[in-house]
Order: structure tokens, then C-alpha cells, then sequence
């Protein structure tokens, strides 16, 4: 029997999974423990650090929509209004971050200062939205500040 080349099995053809996809589910698992144990933090920060370094890529394109949907499910988890981190992500990124760039040129001063902005820029847009819609105002405690420490902490150690 004669075999023809374009007749072989090709291995090439064949996909591997997306390592985004594998990291989208593992942080969609994350989001599902972190609200049980109170000392896990919901990584606003580092959403927030990672969108304002690669938000305008057209190579993250996708990686930046799993953010925006992990966000809205720790929102729906933690009690935050419901798309209220897209609405503070883009306000902020229109108004103030250029502003912050321009000024600043410590470089590893960026990453505490976009997890700091993440998390007391959010808390107070989501007060700002509760004393709006005249709602229950959201807690802050000590563990902001274990988020804080702790998401900076991570942001040097995997970004």
C-alpha cells in the first residue's frame, strides 16, 4: 500500500491547553475559598497592578476580561456592588493614572502604590456608591491592611 506524506499523523496539530485558561480556573477556585477563610485575600491588588500594566495590550485582551469576571464574582462574594470595579477601574486609569506615572519614577514604588490605590481607591468608590444608593456601607477592618501587605508581598515575589 503506498502512503502519501500528507497522509501522516501530524502531532503539531494538536492543541494544548491555554496556560490563561488553567489560570482562569484556578483563580475562579480561589474566589470560591477565599470569602470561607478569612485570611485569604481577594487579590484586588494584584488585579488591579496587572490591568494598569497591561491594559491598553492588545496581547492581553483576554487575560484582562478574566480579571474583570473574577472581579465581579469577589464582588458578588465579598458584598461589593456589582460591577463597581469596572466603573472604579476606569475612572481611576482615565483620571489619575497618567498623573501617577508622569510623577513618580520609582519603579518598584508602582507596584505598592497601585496595590494601595486598588484597595482604598475600591472601598472608598464602593462607600461612595453605598452613600449614594443610601445602602449598608461596606466594613474595613485590620484585614485590609493583611490584604494589602499581603498582595504586595506577592506582587514582588510573582510579577
Amino acid at each position: 500500500m503506498q502512503t502519501f506524506p500528507n497522509m501522516r499523523r501530524n502531532s503539531v496539530n494538536l492543541r494544548a491547553v491555554n496556560p490563561t485558561y488553567i489560570f482562569f480556573a484556578l483563580a475562579m477556585i480561589y474566589g470560591l475559598i477565599a470569602p470561607i477563610f478569612y485570611y485569604l485575600t481577594p487579590l484586588i491588588g494584584l488585579c488591579v497592578y496587572y490591568l494598569f500594566e497591561h491594559f491598553e495590550d492588545e496581547d492581553y485582551y483576554l487575560e484582562n476580561l478574566f480579571i474583570f469576571i473574577y472581579m465581579a464574582f469577589i464582588e458578588i462574594n465579598y458584598g461589593f456592588f456589582l460591577f463597581s470595579f469596572l466603573m472604579f477601574f476606569l475612572l481611576f486609569y482615565r483620571a489619575v493614572l497618567k498623573i501617577v506615572k508622569e510623577s513618580i519614577e520609582c519603579k518598584w514604588c508602582l507596584p505598592i502604590l497601585y496595590i494601595i490605590f486598588g484597595y482604598v481607591g475600591y472601598f472608598l468608590f464602593n462607600l461612595f456608591l453605598s452613600n449614594i444608593f443610601n445602602l449598608e456601607r461596606p466594613d474595613i477592618g485590620w484585614a485590609y491592611l493583611v490584604f494589602i501587605v499581603t498582595d504586595i508581598f506577592l506582587a514582588f515575589l510573582l510579577l
